[in-house]
């Protein structure tokens, strides 16, 4: 296909995606954890400042995905991940493609690295979720409409 997104183009986004999402969610998740401080008097432990951040990165990316298929890295990038035949993901494979994606960085990145001999560019995410990313030349709206 033509139209497979290399692994420059990916990382691009994913860099875009982890400053800014990353930064939302550190922010969010400190006022979050300070609040509840505040309102029982005990810190927040570990464990579950790690849950809250997994949480809210799960969030982030599976409610980008299923409407419009971009992240914000993804649209500067110009990239949409869509199913095999190209139509939108739906929560089962943005699900499974978060959990994936997770393995594939803990597997030292090489998750990501079997791209550049897959003929299609695909990684383990985009394999094993049933979905790929495409390259795109005009981003989709915003906030697409929807269809009545």
């Amino acid at each position: 296909m033509e139209n497979n997104v290399t692994l420059l183009r990916r990382l691009g986004a994913m860099i875009y995606d982890t400053v800014l999402a990353g930064f939302s969610i550190v922010v969010v998740a400190g006022i979050i954890a300070v609040i509840f401080q505040s309102i029982t008097g005990i810190k927040l432990p570990d464990v579950a400042m790690i849950l809250l951040y997994a949480g809210m990165a799960y969030g982030f990316f599976t409610f980008f995905w299923m409407r419009g298929g971009q992240t914000l890295g993804m649209r500067a990038w110009k990239v949409r991940v869509v199913t095999s035949d190209d139509q939108p993901i739906n929560r089962q494979q943005a699900s499974a493609r978060f959990l994936w994606s997770i393995a594939s960085w803990a597997a030292l990145g090489i998750g990501f690295l079997v791209s550049l001999v897959n003929t299609d560019k695909l990684t383990w995410h985009d394999r094993f979720s049933g979905t790929r990313l495409i390259r795109i030349e005009k981003p989709l709206p915003w906030w697409p409409r929807q269809q009545k």
